[in-house]
């Protein structure tokens, strides 16, 4: 993982750069949220996860970023008291969408996942392309975005480096449904040489009051090809509190 840590660097410095060059297009440069999830399940066994999201979003006359630091942890405890760690994950992106028209748009997007229970050591991917605003309403937007990219992943058990060309498809859907309640989907499918990786998270927000709001969210990562032993699919549902702002 070390190896592709000065090229990470270098690209999240390159997607960040706008963010110094650019005046601010509006009095709330900034929006985003903080969402703190949380599950506990009893019976033979007893286990608890909680997962913590934060996204912010600057935007710009002609550029907008998009920031994303997310992590999972959950544990199990049988009957005799014995706890084991059961998941573990950390995720963060950066992207950068240069505004060519009202509608259009280039983006730069970099990902990085370091997954403890996926048997990959970590999975670091890079991609470019174009994006365009599909629906713009008060009550529905929809975006779109496709480019080619390289992403590079490294087996845990055995220690080998995997490098390989993608596609990447990506959607954001938002509905409005009224100012107390929105339902969300953010779609990406990064199709590989050697493996596919999609993602899907759907939720539903209910204000509770202010800036506060209540979650409930279904999210599902689906990798095709994966080590012995591991699940291609990772499924959650998960209640959680959003902070907007």
């Amino acid at each position: 993982m070390n190896k592709f840590s000065p090229l990470a660097a270098v690209i999240a410095a390159t997607l960040a750069a706008p963010v110094l060059a650019e005046e601010a297009a509006s009095d709330k440069l900034w929006s985003g949220e903080v969402t703190l999830n949380y599950y506990e399940s009893s019976g033979n066994t007893e286990s608890s996860l909680f997962s913590g999201k934060s996204k912010a979003v600057r935007e710009g006359t002609h550029w907008r970023n998009t920031y994303k630091l997310e992590g999972d942890n959950e544990t199990s405890e049988d009957l005799e008291g014995n706890e084991t760690r059961t998941a573990e994950k950390y995720f963060g992106s950066a992207k950068a969408d240069y505004k060519i028209t009202e509608k259009s748009f280039l983006f730069g997007l970099l990902e990085h996942t370091d997954d403890r229970f996926s048997g990959f050591d970590y999975e670091t991917s890079i991609t470019f392309g174009y994006g365009r605003q599909l629906i713009d309403t008060p009550e529905h937007n929809l975006k779109a975005d496709i480019g080619p990219g390289y992403r590079r992943s490294e087996v845990e058990a055995t220690g080998d480096v995997i490098e390989e060309a993608l596609v990447r498809v990506g959607a954001q859907y938002v509905w409005t449904i009224n100012e107390n309640a929105t339902f969300d989907e953010d779609f990406s499918s990064e199709i590989g040489e050697d493996k596919t990786v999609t993602k899907s998270l759907t939720r539903l927000k209910v204000k509770i009051n202010g800036n506060l709001w209540g979650s409930i969210s279904y999210e599902i990562k689906h990798t095709d090809e994966v080590p012995p032993g591991i699940k291609n699919s990772d499924r959650k549902t998960l209640l959680g509190l959003n902070y907007t702002f």
